[in-house]
């Protein structure tokens, strides 16, 4: 249940992005304070922001933050993201539709998953690796393009 309070912090953090649209000339910062607004906004543990590639065959990882496992990579940390780009296409030029970012960025289109270890039609292989290298659990994503 929302409370009023949980609706003001929400329109605080909006407007906080508003003003940083407007005032910060640095994308790297802004992108990702824009990151942690919306993760904050939607109460998410983790974020992740992607890039298209400058050649447009691919993904790159941009910023990555994972609160509950101390996790800060790229954006203004200055730790590097030595994850491979995700491929929007194959070697035939057929759209990368089994991964959730490289769909959601092909069809331009938001993506809503409630649990990546239920869902059907989309390759989690990556995350269920990274939930057993660390003991995590993912469960839901939403990407948007």
């Amino acid at each position: 249940m929302t409370t009023n309070d949980d609706l003001f912090s929400r329109l605080e953090q909006l407007n906080e992005i508003g003003a940083a649209l407007s005032k910060v000339r640095d994308i790297e910062r802004l992108l990702e304070h824009i990151l942690v607004a919306a993760k904050t906004i939607t109460h998410a543990d983790g974020g992740t922001l992607y890039r298209v590639t400058e050649d447009g065959k691919s993904l790159r990882f941009e910023i990555i933050r994972t609160d509950s496992l101390n996790i800060a990579m790229g954006g203004t940390t200055g730790n590097p993201i030595n994850f491979p780009n995700i491929p929007l296409y194959d070697e035939n030029g057929k759209s990368n539709d089994a991964m959730v970012a490289a769909h959601a960025a092909i069809y331009e289109t938001t993506v809503n998953i409630d649990d990546a270890y239920a869902a059907e039609g989309f390759d989690f292989s990556g995350t269920r690796a990274f939930d057993r290298r660390t003991g995590y659990r993912s469960t839901s994503f939403s990407r948007y393009r």
